[in-house]
């Protein structure tokens, strides 16, 4: 799989600034299922949607039961204990199906948990990019603190065994989602929001490595107070040095 080097495609691709919207049909859980199968099989790329044929429909159909049915084990199943046998049982569809677009079990659940996922931990289209990295790791924390997150440990877990899961986690989920904080952090470097002198990678391991701890340890909750604490405790290590204050004041005024 490529890596996302289009953090606007990327954005726009997996919903990252667009709201989940919710359906008044059905159990939240079925609704969510299907919403995020559909949009999932109707939008692999960003082009303009051609005819389709009725084979197309066919096969889009297959694809979205696919989605739907991985998504629904994945509510009362464990990650380790599915199987692409199991997902294609579900699904009402025989294996090949599942490998015509898929190489593995982690690839069809990766993907299927991913946009519920990036659709509820956007990062907000907001002026100042400080706010921005503050409500994102609100609704990041949000989210982990139920069954996002619960999904994402049980996909970390079975990485340790399988490199090729953590590939896939890798490059369908963190590579774009590490694109477009960068793209966010350097922004606020530029306006002076930021201190300058530490390399973003290191600020986004930062930004996430507490997070990610709770998550895997479950020895504290990922909650209001944590998200509270946690954003407070990034933004004043995050803040200008005071080489930092007075250099942006000087560009203005060279800008001026």
């Amino acid at each position: 799989m490529a890596r996302h080097p289009d953090n606007e495609a990327y954005e726009i691709a997996n919903g990252i600034s667009v709201p989940t919207k919710t359906t008044p049909q059905g159990t939240a859980a079925t609704a969510r299922r299907r919403s995020a199968a559909a949009k999932l099989a109707a939008a692999p790329g960003l082009s303009a949607p051609r005819a389709r044929s009725p084979g197309r429909a066919r096969s889009d159909a297959s694809r979205t039961a696919i989605l739907e049915a991985t998504l629904k084990l994945l509510e009362t199943t464990p990650v380790q204990q599915i199987s692409i046998e199991s997902i294609a049982r579900e699904a009402g569809v025989g294996k090949a199906t599942i490998y015509r677009w898929w190489s593995s079990k982690a690839a069809v659940v990766i993907e299927a948990f991913l946009h519920t996922h990036v659709s509820h931990t956007p990062m907000p289209r907001v002026e100042s990019p400080r706010e921005a990295l503050t409500r994102h790791v609100h609704l990041l924390i949000e989210e982990y603190g139920g069954w996002s997150g619960r999904i994402v440990s049980q996909i970390m877990a079975e990485g340790q065994s399988d490199p090729d899961v953590l590939r896939e986690f890798r490059e369908r989920f963190w590579y774009g989602r590490r694109a477009v904080v960068r793209e966010v952090l350097e922004e606020a470097r530029r306006r002076g929001e930021i201190r300058s002198d530490q390399d973003s990678e290191l600020q986004m391991d930062i930004l996430y490595a507490p997070i990610y701890f709770r998550l895997l340890m479950r020895h504290l909750p990922l909650d209001k107070k944590f998200a509270d604490e946690h954003c407070a405790a990034i933004m004043l290590m995050l803040a200008p040095t005071n080489v930092d204050a007075a250099v942006v004041p000087a560009k203005k005024r060279k800008l001026a």
